[in-house]
């Protein structure tokens, strides 16, 4: 008898009618979809390069040992960084590991160029690189 009230069968409706919709295969899913549906972290990570850097939480424990919840941010800087193949700045939101990672690749096209999709992990990271694919496709015509 409870089962039977009116909630629940909209409840049983919504369920069915979820179950019912169609996946999307990997090809028919947009590439941006794709890239950021299994991402974990800040949506702030998402706007920037941040080099697989993000908040982390914990405690802080003080000397009678009462924890406080807390949380670490990464060291994010402003920085214009140069592209080559764009012949351009490029402005992102960069963690000082992520600028170490491109200053040990040799430059912002080749640390993006060396990245899959899935590893950059940021819009903005992933339109850069993107542009500099086809900057470099145009000049190798």
């Amino acid at each position: 008898q409870a089962f039977a009230s009116a909630g629940w069968q909209r409840r049983m409706l919504s369920w069915g009618t979820a179950r019912m919709m169609r996946v999307m295969t990997m090809a028919e899913t947009p590439t941006h979809v794709r890239t950021f549906a299994t991402r974990r972290g800040s949506g702030r990570a998402a706007r920037g390069l941040y080099g697989g850097k993000d908040v982390g939480f914990g405690n802080m424990v003080s000397h009678s040992e009462r924890k406080t919840r807390r949380m670490w941010k990464p060291n994010v800087q402003k920085k214009r960084l140069w592209s080559e193949s764009l012949g351009d700045w490029v402005k992102f939101n960069v963690t000082t590991q992520a600028m170490r990672c491109v200053d040990k690749a040799g430059g912002l096209d080749n640390y993006l160029l060396g990245l899959k999709d899935g590893k950059i992990g940021s819009i903005q990271g992933l339109a850069a690189k993107r542009r500099i694919e086809a900057a470099l496709a145009e000049k190798g015509r």
